[in-house]
């Protein structure tokens, strides 16, 4: 009677436990398996002790190391192998687990057991990985930066042998750069990257209500220096210029949207992720927009103050939407208004 009471006891245990908990015999069989294992597996969960194989050899590589595990009971029977492994379900859903096997050893052979404890960490391996390539993905980018500042400390010293926009082409490279980088040596997606968003229609209408905003921000600019000094933003220009707007101004949609590729995607993102802050996306924001105004200094310091204010405000953006494509629509706006109303020479 007491052996039965434990017993139905230890059964309970294993079956509310959360990790996925399989027992086999020393031919393979399934002696007991829980809920949680049963989903893993794809099997009844009602199967009846020593009637089912559990397969312990496939074809499918993927799964090398799971079963290797699993055998490591046997050939060290006298400790627990624990182990963080890759499995792929029959139906193809893919997990990384943290298992652990055990032998227990019966004075009958036909008594021994191997007992499997599974613990599904996709997730959290997931999220160790997006760190491991976010920090990898700002440290590259930290060098290509480091790079271009030398680029320009050599530019200033040649006095300025070349047009200032060369410069920001070097940027724009550097943001193609990461691209190739992202794309082909981490596990961010285009998700994590900004590029991909659900609601897009909302994400447009957002960006230009905000662009309307700003247009109307610089006008007010304007008509006011105007009015303190006549002759600022090249006084024998028209107030608004709309000859200004040709092929370069439609082009520069192709540089707002690779600067804030740069901006947000490589560093404003991989900044949240790696810092560790419960206010990581506001120093986010903070150090991406200093960044991104260094990346100006060959436009000067007034240029650079207002790229900073600019960044800054379309992180915050980009912190509500998660995707580039409202913060890119308000840099591409901002950027041609500013030129057809002679504030800026873009």
């Amino acid at each position: 009677m007491q052996a039965s009471v434990q017993e139905s006891f230890s059964e309970r245990v294993l079956r509310d436990m959360s990790s996925a908990v399989l027992v086999l015999n020393r031919g393979g069989f399934i002696e007991y398996i829980n809920r949680p294992a049963a989903e893993m597996f794809e099997l009844d969960p009602g199967i009846k002790p020593g009637t089912q194989r559990f397969a312990l050899t496939q074809e499918d590589s993927y799964n090398d190391g799971f079963y290797e595990c699993i055998m490591n009971a046997i050939y060290n029977k006298d400790d627990t192998n624990v182990d963080i492994v890759k499995y792929r379900s029959p139906s193809g859903r893919k997990y990384v687990v943290k298992m652990s096997s055990s032998f227990l050893d019966s004075s009958e052979d036909s008594k021994d057991e191997i007992v499997v404890t599974i613990t599904d960490v996709t997730r959290a391996e997931e999220l160790r990985q997006k760190v491991n390539d976010s920090s990898m993905t700002f440290t590259i980018f930290l060098f290509g930066f480091a790079i271009w500042m030398l680029v320009y400390a050599l530019w200033v010293f040649l006095d300025r042998p070349i047009a200032a926009d060369y410069m920001t082409h070097g940027v724009e490279i550097l943001s193609l750069i990461m691209l190739v980088f992202i794309i082909l040596r981490t596990s961010l997606t285009w998700r994590d990257l900004g590029v991909m968003h659900l609601n897009l229609k909302k994400t447009v209408r957002t960006a230009l209500i905000i662009s309307a905003c700003a247009v109307a921000f610089l006008f007010a600019v304007k008509f006011i220096a105007r009015l303190i000094n006549p002759n600022v933003f090249e006084p024998n220009a028209p107030f608004f210029d709309i000859k200004r707007f040709g092929l370069r101004q439609i082009l520069y949609i192709l540089t707002a949207g690779i600067q804030e590729f740069l901006a947000r995607s490589v560093m404003q993102a991989n900044l949240k992720r790696i810092i560790s802050s419960r206010h990581s996306g506001v120093i986010a924001i903070i150090l991406s927009s200093l960044i991104f105004a260094a990346l100006h200094i060959h436009f000067g310091f007034f240029f650079m103050i207002g790229a900073a204010v600019l960044a800054g405000l379309e992180g915050i953006l980009y912190e509500k939407q998660q995707n580039i494509i409202g913060v890119w629509i308000v840099h591409w706006v901002f950027g041609v208004s500013g030129t057809l109303l002679c504030l800026i020479d873009h």
